[in-house]
């Protein structure tokens, strides 16, 4: 089971590194650059209003 849970978090990472979006300044930040070090949590907020 942790060998599925390993695969599943690698292929998912691996498809979201490569992905550039701004942060809070608006510089843009590629999305693996913020787990390269160790793992990261990836928050998305939506403005309703």
């Amino acid at each position: 089971m942790d060998i599925l849970v390993d695969r599943m978090a690698h292929s998912v990472s691996a498809a979201l590194a490569e992905i550039v979006l701004p942060d809070a300044d608006g510089h843009d930040v590629r999305l693996g650059s913020l787990w390269e070090r160790g793992p990261a949590i990836l928050v998305f907020l939506r403005h309703y209003g």
